[in-house]
């Protein structure tokens, strides 16, 4: 179980965010999209969007709204660069992804599912026992990267 509040921050520090309460889930996507955000893939956790609250340094998040038929509106700080997830996309159920590497505290759960693994670069292996799903689940209607 994850202490709480559970921080997150950027790597500079400027901005900083809380969960007052554990994450729903960690999962990993494969896409085009977030291997390209994320450095290979994108490790994320779902929360709830009454359980996530900012901290210090809003003003600095800068967001990328993609072009239909993508949704998710990906947020970074604009000092440093770090991803920060889609904490300005409420996703149905009320809630969106975090990037899980902007966490500093341990979130207390580990990943459960590996999405558009057809995407993943070749010299990535998966090598947990995560479910494995071969094509998006976040966003119906992404065209595959190839």
């Amino acid at each position: 179980m994850a202490t709480l509040p559970i921080r997150g921050s950027c790597l500079c520090g400027a901005v900083r965010f809380e969960l007052t309460a554990p994450p729903l889930f960690m999962a990993c996507c494969h896409c085009s999209r977030c291997r390209k955000a994320g450095g290979g893939m994108a490790a994320t956790v779902a929360v709830r969007s009454e359980d996530f609250r900012w901290v210090a340094g809003r003003e600095h998040v800068v967001r990328y709204q993609p072009e239909p038929p993508w949704k998710l509106i990906r947020s970074f700080c604009g000092l440093c660069g770090t991803s920060l997830g889609e904490p300005d996309t409420n996703v149905e159920g009320g809630g969106f992804p975090i990037a899980a590497s902007a966490l500093d505290d341990d979130p207390g759960l580990r990943v459960v599912l590996h999405e558009c693994v057809a995407d993943k670069p070749a010299w990535l292996d998966l090598c947990d026992d995560a479910h494995q799903l071969p094509g998006p689940t976040h966003d119906p209607g992404e065209p595959s990267s190839e």
